[in-house]
């Protein structure tokens, strides 16, 4: 197994940490019954077809709700996002090799997860 590199990070090639134990933040977008229009966090320019696989997925969830374990957008083959592009704020925050990242990173190499860790 090779572990990633801790220090320093210059891309998010064959990582994708961050996007493990946090939920999924595109629940952010998911459209709630009591919202007269569409969560004001959501991009005006979301496909349809990206609301409704949140809206299908999450099922009226809020935040901290939905299920910790992985994103829903995170590819487990290219181990990237597969909208990044349509990424919620949170995740556009998260910087590479910042200190949070080089934490998780740190954290995943030595618990010995093989998983997300190639």
């Amino acid at each position: 197994m090779n572990s990633l590199p801790i220090l320093p990070p210059t891309t998010c090639d064959n990582c994708g940490v961050c996007c493990f134990g946090i939920g999924s933040p595109v629940v952010l977008y998911a459209s709630q019954s009591h919202y007269a229009n569409p969560h004001p966090f959501r991009p005006l320019d979301l496909p349809q077809e990206l609301i409704d696989e949140i809206d299908s997925h999450f099922s009226g969830l809020l935040r901290g709700q939905e299920p910790q374990d992985c994103c829903l957008w995170f590819d487990s083959v290219t181990r990237l996002c597969k909208h990044h592009q349509y990424r919620p704020q949170v995740c556009r925050d998260y910087e590479i090799a910042s200190r949070e990242c080089l934490r998780e990173r740190k954290n995943a190499v030595e618990s010995g997860n093989p998983f997300p860790l190639r």
